[in-house]
């Protein structure tokens, strides 16, 4: 389990996100906090705002101590909510 998640890591890093969340797949990581945190981090450095939340709010509900992921949480939610005013009043 802990390989899966090594080489996720090492494909992420290496710039393979696609790859690296295909390998987070795995059934033996579905109740894996840490899997699907890394999927999280690797889902919102893709920017792909609703996947990484729905992530980290599933790590949240395995762990609810789980302050980074709260945090990361907290960051998608003040993303999306962003709203300009002074951009619709010339």
């Amino acid at each position: 389990m802990n390989d899966l998640i090594t080489e996720a890591r090492a494909l992420w890093k290496n710039g393979n996100p696609d790859k690296a969340l295909a390998c987070l797949e795995d059934n033996a990581l579905r109740e894996s906090t840490e899997a699907i945190f890394l999927k999280g981090e690797i889902q919102y450095s893709m920017q792909n705002w609703g996947a990484a939340l729905n992530s980290f709010r599933r790590c949240l509900h395995l762990d609810p101590d789980f302050k980074v992921a709260q945090t990361y949480v907290d960051l998608i939610l003040n993303i999306l909510g962003f709203f300009h005013t002074d951009h619709f009043n010339p």
